[in-house]
């Protein structure tokens, strides 16, 4: 992971979450990590928490869960691998890079988590009797996993999953860490913030959903490659590659990737690109504040009115006014 020249550090001793929530230190971790965790309660029950480093060499921490709470994780920069003591799926190395998310249960477990270089990753915490006050039609594939309380299913973050766990970054990046914040809750208000950690729960279980829940008319190899399919149209947002040259990458014809995208993903291939196009702007917009044109052309759009006017279709507001609401 790293060069010969700096050697990974390992925690040996225990390091219990509660401990990093109080900001209290943590011995040997504190001697060679630049991290920081900075929490914000959204309401009783629900917290959004940011853990963040830039790190000289990698870092691995034996961890205890002694917080009784449904993590709803974003990776926004770097990776990180862990894995869990007795987990049931044989307790391997998972790994959690950008642009990936977990849903995580884990009370009175311990771990192992590692590190390396930067990295940055966005959680909402839910009560469990909170989490099924909002979802009480829970995925039952989802809902067992929380029930063996060694849950970590990982899944892929869409742009607007992404744009939400970005608001909350942004915010929480301002923060003290360890703490509310002198002056109380911070500006945007608190109301939005929690509907911020909504968007983000709500879109991590129907990630979820979608990655475990194989339809019924789709074989799963035929999921297996529809999956790839999807990954290599939305890698480069610029300019979707065409329906051929897609469906022979992935290994389908052309008559089944189409179809397939209907069923799996309830979009047109095209359909499905236009969307994340559109929230990836969405995502830059709040968290970059870049102007229109420049993401026009960052997104492949020759033309600023264009791409203006597919915004607006998604979205049932130019970009200029809703950069003004922002």
């Amino acid at each position: 992971m790293t060069s010969s020249a700096h050697p990974p550090s390992t925690s040996s001793s225990e390091v219990v979450i509660s401990s990093l929530l109080a900001d209290r230190p943590v011995p040997h971790v504190e001697q060679v990590a630049n991290c920081r965790l900075v929490k914000l309660a959204l309401r009783d029950g629900v917290d959004a928490l940011l853990w963040r480093g830039n790190l000289a060499r990698p870092l691995t921490m034996n961890v205890r869960d002694d917080w009784d709470r449904v993590h709803f994780s974003c990776a926004l920069k770097g990776r990180c691998g862990f894995s869990i003591e007795g987990d049931t799926g044989g307790g391997d190395e998972r790994v959690l890079h950008q642009g990936l998310g977990c849903i995580s249960y884990t009370p009175g477990c311990m771990g192992r988590s590692s590190y390396a270089d930067s990295f940055e990753y966005l959680t909402v915490s839910v009560r469990p009797d909170i989490l099924v006050d909002w979802v009480p039609d829970l995925d039952t594939s989802l809902e067992r996993m929380l029930d063996t309380a060694q849950c970590c299913a990982t899944h892929r973050c869409g742009a607007e999953m992404r744009a939400a766990a970005g608001a909350l970054s942004g915010v929480l990046r301002m923060m003290p860490a360890g703490g509310e914040g002198e002056d109380g809750m911070p500006v945007p208000s608190s109301a939005w913030l929690l509907g911020q950690a909504l968007v983000l729960v709500g879109l991590a279980i129907e990630a979820n959903r979608g990655e475990d829940a194989p339809s019924p008319a789709v074989s799963p190899a035929d999921r297996r490659k529809l999956l790839r399919a999807r990954d290599l149209l939305l890698a480069d947002l610029t300019q979707a590659p065409t329906i051929a040259a897609l469906a022979r990458e992935c290994g389908l014809s052309a008559v089944k990737l189409k179809r397939g995208f209907r069923q799996v993903f309830n979009q047109s291939v095209y359909g499905l690109f236009q969307r994340e196009r559109m929230h990836e702007a969405r995502r830059r917009f709040i968290e970059d504040h870049v102007p229109v044109t420049v993401v026009a052309t960052d997104l492949g759009y020759a033309n600023a009115s264009h791409f203006a006017a597919a915004f607006q279709k998604q979205f049932g507001a130019p970009p200029s006014a809703f950069k003004r609401r922002r």
